[in-house]
C-alpha cells in the first residue's frame, strides 16, 4: 500500500525487532491515516528535496515500543513519528525540515563529530502542531534534550 508517491506502508511498518519477536506491527485505522498525513507532510518534501530518504523507526505498535524501550507516549505509538536520514547531514535535513515544513516535533538525535551521526525525528500531528524543536545529547550517560537546533 503506498502512503505517498515514494513511500509504502512497509516502508514506515518495517521493524527488526518486531520480526525478531513476532510482533505484528500493523496499523489501525487511525494508526493509517497519522501515517498518511506523516508522510505526505513531512517526509514526501524531504525526500522531493533530497532524494533518497532511509526510516530508522515509523510505527511501533505498544507491545513493539515497550519491547525496545520505549515510553508509551511515544507519537511512533500513534503513527505521527519518524526517524529518518538523508543523504544530507542530519544537522542539514533538521535545519531544512524547521524552516520549510509544519511539524509538532523535530529533534536532531545525538549530532556528532561525523554528519552522518545520529538521526532526526520528526512528528506530525493532525490536531495541531507545536513546532517544538530540540536536539538530543547524551550528558553524563543520561539523554538530555536541549531546546533548538545544536551542533
Amino acid at each position: 500500500m503506498q502512503l505517498s508517491k515514494n513511500f509504502s506502508l512497509r516502508e514506515l511498518t518495517k521493524s527488526q525487532t518486531a520480526i525478531r519477536k513476532g510482533i505484528k506491527n500493523d496499523p489501525d485505522q487511525e494508526q493509517l491515516m497519522n501515517l498518511v498525513a506523516l508522510t505526505v507532510k513531512i517526509l514526501q518534501p524531504c525526500r522531493d528535496q533530497f532524494g533518497s530518504i532511509n526510516i530508522n523507526s515509523g510505527l511501533r505498535v505498544l507491545e513493539l515500543n515497550r519491547a525496545i524501550g520505549s515510553g508509551d507516549k511515544s507519537q511512533h505509538t500513534k503513527g505521527q513519528a519518524a526517524d529518518f536520514e538523508a543523504g544530507v547531514s542530519n544537522s542539514e535535513l533538521a535545519k531544512w525540515i524547521s524552516k520549510n515544513r509544519c511539524f509538532d516535533q523535530l529533534i536532531l538525535e545525538y549530532p556528532g563529530p561525523d554528519p552522518r551521526d545520529g538521526w532526526v525525528h520528526c512528528s506530525y500531528n493532525r490536531m495541531g502542531n507545536r513546532m517544538q524543536i530540540l536536539t538530543a545529547i547524551k550528558e553524563r550517560g543520561k539523554t538530555v534534550y536541549k531546546k533548538g537546533l545544536l551542533k
